[in-house]
């Protein structure tokens, strides 16, 4: 898949709308460059009804692209295979191009595994996670971690329709889930005891003055708390004044796309190089 190193052409781009603020560009790039691959990656704002020329268009440049809000789940019918993650979720984040045939992927749950095991030295397979919010990262991470053999999940949402949707597919996905009510703080505090990793997907802590998602006074001793959020959130800043060990959604964020750019070039990505762009690139003020 080399090219010259002394041309960098536009292969490999993102499919958003909007996908402005994305930092993608910014770690993929920083891979491409490590490995000499004379490749960049773009973005491209693209709006739903043009979503399938699009696909077109890209179907014969040969090379792999990624797909955001709002459209990953029209990019289901749009490729010519799905992985196994993928066909569960209805669900694509990544399309690879072989020779114009689309294979679709799901790599959001796979940044989620590594991002634990990096953190936390933790394996998912019979690990018991607690979700705070069932949003489309909780949706992908939970049915994800229960396809990986997870042990039982516990999910918590405002809306407990919601939750319970998502309770349904995670059993069809061959999972073990329960629905704790969003105000139910006695029982949630009670679950919690059984639990080894705290998933906090919810936007709370985005904007000053925001509630905390839970009372991080009830959080038990020797849980491991994630915050999806991108930096050190106040909730996190708590639970770790308190002794817990905590990650925030920056290592998701980076390990699904290293695995995306694992997939197009069939070469091992250069971790540390991406997670450096990307950690900058967040430090001087980039969110996503």
């Amino acid at each position: 898949m080399k090219e010259s190193s002394n041309r960098i052409v536009e292969r490999y781009c993102l499919l958003g709308h909007p996908v402005g603020h994305s930092l993608s560009p910014v770690f993929q790039n920083a891979g491409f460059r490590v490995l000499g691959l004379g490749v960049s990656y773009g973005l491209r704002d693209v709006l739903p009804e043009d979503l399938g020329a699009c696909f077109s268009d890209l179907r014969s440049s040969h090379y792999g692209w990624n797909v955001t809000i709002p459209h990953k789940e029209a990019a289901v019918g749009l490729v010519d295979e799905l992985d196994d993650v993928a066909r569960v979720l209805g669900s694509v984040n990544t399309v690879v191009n072989e020779d114009g045939y689309l294979r679709g992927y799901s790599t959001d749950g796979y940044g989620l595994e590594r991002s634990l095991e990096e953190s936390f030295g933790v394996d998912l397979r019979g690990l018991r996670l607690c979700f705070l919010g069932c949003g489309g990262a909780a949706r992908a991470c939970s049915i994800y971690a229960a396809m990986r053999g997870a042990g039982e999940l516990i999910l918590v949402n405002r809306t407990r329709s919601r939750a319970e949707a998502l309770c349904a597919e995670v059993i069809k996905a061959g999972g073990h889930a329960r629905v704790v009510d969003h105000e139910a703080v006695d029982e949630l505090s009670e679950r919690l005891q059984g639990v080894d990793v705290l998933v906090q997907c919810t936007s709370l802590g985005l904007r000053g003055g925001d509630p905390l998602p839970y009372p991080v006074e009830l959080l038990p001793a020797g849980l491991l708390v994630m915050d999806m959020i991108y930096g050190e959130s106040r909730f996190l800043r708590l639970a770790e004044s308190r002794g817990h060990r905590t990650t925030d959604g920056r290592g998701m964020l980076l390990h699904q796309g290293c695995r995306s750019f694992e997939l197009w070039t069939g070469r091992s990505a250069p971790v540390e190089a991406m997670r450096s762009a990307l950690w900058e690139a967040l430090s001087a003020g980039g969110k996503k």
